[in-house]
Parts: C-alpha cells; structure tokens; sequence
C-alpha cells in the first residue's frame, strides 16, 4: 500500500498479511519535532514492513527519512540535516514478553487500542535528530566582522616545559 501513512492502525492484522505500508506523514502531524526545528519541514518518507520473525515474534522494520531545518551550534546559523534511520520493533503484550525480545527489537506494547503509528514515527525521528546539530566542518558561515584568533604558535612552543624539573630529578637519582 502506498500513500498517506495512516495514523492509527491494528498492528496485528499487518502483521498477519505480512503487509507493506509506503507513503508519506507531515511534520505538521508531529509536534515534538515540529518543537526542535528552525523552520517547518516538509513530509517524511515512510516504509513500514509488518512480519513474523523466525521466531514467531511479530515485528516492524520502518525506514524514515526527512530534510530537517537546525540551528547550527557552531555559527548559529541555519542548517539543513537530512535525516535517514531505521528500526526493528517486536510487538508484544506485556513487560514481561518485552523483557524475552531479542535484542535488536524496540519493545512495544500493544492493549487493545490500536497503535499512534504517527507518534511512532515521530519518536524515531526524534532519536534520530543530531544532539549537536552542525554544518560539515570548514562550511560554516561567520557573521561580518568575524576575525578567527591568530595563535602565535612559536611563542608557544618555547614556554617551558613544567616536568622538565622531574626529568632532572630522574637523572640524578
């Protein structure tokens, strides 16, 4: 299926079907990314494959990628990150069963509400966002004025050394 992402879904019935979910969901649609950006982003390109693993788990392999608008935290000027991240997710129906997952699944727990597939999505997008959000090294832009320090790298390599007094201890022992 291909489209909108819908925003509600009964992860089960996919799973069952073994269905395929490719489309599109708006930044708008996620406010707590909407919150962390400089300027509104477009929409997120989705692919959702619902299975069973080997093991019988039920499962979710997403791919999300988005273009993203920062403050760049070296000049202060605007950035933008292109976002790609994926994730495994193993549905489950209580702590305990999320406890027996193996490792590289993302535990969640399903009740008998259907699933915020929006909120999902905007989670991973979330842990996806740059903790320090920068341009490429040397592309930054500095505003007009900007002079970088000139360091005197000869004055600095005659300073002494302070365990040159230690070495001399060393030797007359």
């Amino acid at each position: 299926m291909s489209g909108t992402i819908p925003a509600h879904i009964e992860p089960r019935r996919l799973v069952d079907r073994g269905i395929v979910l490719e489309g599109t969901v708006s930044a708008a649609r996620m406010p707590r990314l909407s919150a962390l950006l400089d300027a509104p982003a477009g929409e997120a390109q989705v692919e959702l494959k619902f299975d069973r693993d080997e093991q019988g788990v039920s499962t979710m392999h997403g791919h999300y990628r988005i273009d993203v608008a920062m403050i760049c935290q070296r000049c202060l000027e605007q950035v933008v990150l292109g976002l790609d991240a994926e994730c495994d997710v193993g549905f489950v129906g209580s702590d305990e069963a999320a406890k027996n997952l193996p490792r590289h699944y993302e535990p969640v727990i399903l009740d008998d509400e259907a699933l915020d597939l929006h909120e999902l999505i905007e989670d991973e997008l979330l842990l996806a966002l740059p903790a320090v959000p920068m341009h490429p090294m040397g592309t930054c832009q500095h505003p007009p004025g900007y002079e970088p320090d000139e360091a005197e790298p000869e004055e600095e390599a005659e300073k002494p050394n302070p365990f040159s007094v230690l070495a001399k201890l060393k030797r007359d022992t």
